[in-house]
């Protein structure tokens, strides 16, 4: 799909009309991640998000990508970028982890997140003090280095999501997590997150052990998708493709209604959809 709006739509129904609602391993794919989502079918999810008591998409977001922290620069890093203009890019970046980790101990004070916050694990493995390891920025200055080589093909930089015990070097970047893990659906739902560049295009791939698809799934795509433009923007590669791979897929009929209500959420989102893109639907 070519953006965020149109692949949850898909992906929704094709759970929907799955025995039970169900389904494992699911893949989508949103060729461009970075294209605006439409404010329409935002709003009718979370109109429902609202009366059931969730948190609405943008919040969700947050929780993968706090884009209130980021002050963008307005350009990319590169090889031959003046270094005042490489220092404000900097600054930015170390901006955003430090104003989070500093609401961190407040954060984790809310029962959902005692056992840690995604973003906290990206920017203080294992993310449950604010003085652990900077995946992004580690990961940031990987692909910088592979700039500097004159490379611009690289696939071997993940960030480490779920695991109770520290994340274990393996070389090139990438880190593996801890074995003891035995939660099953509990947090972290996202276990890892794979970056590759290839040809100067950053792609990312997430993978779910189990995804909440009306709840989370539309927040977890536009917080991955701001997490991938911001990583393209520091390293210096242009946006690729968003790819969210779920072991266990699920369209929470049990929640919202049976499978006569996420159809009905479905329609209230294609009719919330410009008229032109209805139109091009039907025709």
């Amino acid at each position: 799909m070519a953006n965020i709006s149109d692949a949850w739509i898909d992906v929704l129904e094709a759970m929907n009309n799955e025995p039970g609602g169900t389904a494992t391993n699911v893949m989508v794919t949103v060729e461009h991640p970075t294209t605006p989502d439409i404010a329409e079918v935002r709003s009718a999810l979370d109109s429902t998000l609202s009366a059931r008591a969730q948190h609405s998409v943008t919040t969700v977001a947050n929780t993968l990508f706090p884009s209130a922290f980021y002050a963008d620069p307005g350009y990319d890093w590169s090889p031959t970028l003046p270094e005042q203009e490489i220092e404000a890019l900097d600054a930015a970046a170390n901006a955003l982890y430090n104003e989070y980790l500093e609401i961190l101990p407040s954060l984790k004070r809310v029962k959902a997140n005692q056992s840690g916050t995604y973003f906290a694990r990206m920017v203080s493995w294992p993310g449950k003090t604010g003085d652990g390891t900077n995946q992004l920025a580690d990961r940031i200055h990987y692909f910088r280095r592979s700039r500097l080589r004159g490379e611009s093909t690289q696939n071997s930089s993940d960030i480490a999501i779920s695991g109770d015990g520290d994340a274990v070097s393996v070389g090139a970047g990438l880190q593996e997590y801890a074995a003891s893990d035995r939660r099953q659906l509990g947090f972290p739902c996202l276990v890892h997150i794979d970056l590759s560049a290839h040809n100067g295009v950053l792609s990312l791939t997430a993978v779910y052990r189990h995804w909440h698809l009306v709840t989370r799934g539309y927040g977890n795509m536009v917080g991955l998708a701001q997490l991938l433009q911001f990583l393209a923007q520091q390293a210096g590669y242009a946006v690729g493709e968003l790819v969210v791979v779920a072991g266990y897929a699920n369209s929470e009929r049990g929640s919202y209604g049976g499978q006569s209500g996420i159809n009905s959420l479905l329609t209230d989102a294609r009719n919330a959809r410009p008229e032109a893109q209805r139109d091009e639907d039907a025709a």
